[in-house]
């Protein structure tokens, strides 16, 4: 009889249990928090690139900057505060490994700058490279000569200055999240940040190779090649979080992120809009205010239809507007250094500003330690690629707004 009583308790205690876990919401894709690299792709320029293109560009970047009028100059210092952006090379001083090893490390966000070459081959001939084979240099840093050729979006930070890539074609990172993910079902959400380019050295520097405009044959591509490689049942999509909502915005904020269990071996895919010129985006946002069957979502501000990611570099000047909008529901991408700054002087204070911030995505260029400073500053990936967020937001209960 005693054994009896005991096997119903503890039945009554496993009901009890699966009763109460059935209520207890399930934590959603924003109520996490990653570390990612920013310019995931780059590697290290060769230094002889330098030393043709600076001269020929500081003038240009010093004209700029004095002349731009008091507002822009302030919003330019807000998001690269540290005044060493003005030397063309410091800024870029950092080594990412290749995309499958910062995966495999733990990394979760991933950054890939998109450059329009529809017709194959517009940047396999960078400038400087002209430049210092006539004046005789041999064994130039080395390019993906073949993947150059190919027509299609071309992956690197600044054409003719910063151009060398880990995958110098957009379909090629793709390949190769996908062939990680695929290694590793089940895997974190990965959140990968697009930039479109639109500003080329064509006007400043003798020439310089010339940008196509990102036209809507452009954001084509970009969805198509998206859908085609990673797979749309791997992405999570504005129609996957808008649901029957009026606005994208409206989803956010009521809970309508999947849950972090639905997001598992997903990608997410989130625009960076230059500049918030939104009109640049016409293309891919005309016809799709809430980016209606589109795969990627677009930055924002509160208050527009499509604003579900907000991103905001400075969180020592913008801390407490990152945790209210996190609090709300939106997802946030801000940055625990910039432009080396941090990392030279071993400066850890924007970085645990960050990660106290709540920001969901958090993008660093020193994710390993030594760093190439030989310091140890250094941001570190979370175990299993993500952490419980550090500010609340408002936990949907199952069947409740969100899915």
């Amino acid at each position: 009889m005693k054994a009896l009583l005991s096997a119903s308790a503890a039945l009554a205690a496993i009901a009890i249990a699966a009763s109460a876990a059935a209520q207890t919401p399930q934590p959603r894709l924003n109520q996490i928090q990653v570390i990612g690299t920013h310019n995931s792709y780059s590697q290290p320029a060769d230094p002889r690139v330098f030393s043709v293109m600076k001269p020929m560009l500081q003038p240009m970047l010093d004209r700029i900057f004095s002349s731009l009028p008091a507002e822009a100059m302030a919003v330019l210092r807000d998001e690269h505060p540290n005044a060493i952006f003005e030397d063309l090379q410091s800024g870029l001083e950092y080594i990412h490994p290749p995309i499958e090893a910062q995966l495999r490390a733990g990394l979760r966000s991933l950054e890939f700058d998109l450059n329009v070459d529809h017709e194959g081959g517009r940047f396999s001939n960078p400038l400087p490279y002209r430049i210092l084979r006539e004046q005789g240099a041999k064994d130039l840093a080395p390019l993906y000569d073949q993947a150059l050729a190919q027509p299609g979006l071309k992956v690197m930070h600044a054409v003719d200055v910063d151009f060398r890539s880990h995958c110098p074609t957009f379909r090629l990172c793709l390949q190769q999240v996908r062939a990680w993910s695929d290694a590793n079902p089940g895997h974190s959400p990965v959140f990968i940040l697009l930039e479109p380019k639109f500003q080329s050295l064509a006007a400043f520097a003798p020439g310089a190779t010339p940008l196509d405009p990102f036209d809507a044959r452009a954001f084509a591509e970009m969805d198509a090649s998206i859908a085609e490689i990673i797979g749309r049942e791997r992405v999570i999509t504005p129609d996957d979080v808008r649901g029957d909502h009026a606005t994208l915005e409206a989803a956010a904020l009521d809970g309508g992120w999947p849950t972090l269990e639905a997001a598992r071996g997903k990608i997410v895919f989130l625009m960076i809009v230059p500049g918030l010129n939104l009109a640049t985006f016409a293309p891919y946002m005309e016809g799709h205010p809430n980016l209606e069957g589109r795969m990627a979502f677009v930055q924002g501000r509160p208050g527009m239809p499509h604003a579900a990611f907000v991103m905001i570099d400075n969180v020592l000047t913008h801390g407490d507007e990152i945790r209210d909008l996190v609090s709300r529901g939106y997802l946030v991408r801000t940055r625990s250094d910039i432009d080396t700054g941090e990392a030279r002087t071993n400066d850890v204070t924007r970085r645990d500003a960050a990660l106290a911030s709540g920001a969901q995505i958090i993008s660093t260029d020193y994710p390993f330690a030594p760093n190439i400073f030989a310091n140890d500053y250094v941001v570190k990936p979370f175990p299993g690629g993500s952490r419980a967020n550090p500010v609340p937001s408002p936990r949907i209960p199952e069947g409740g707004r969100g899915r």
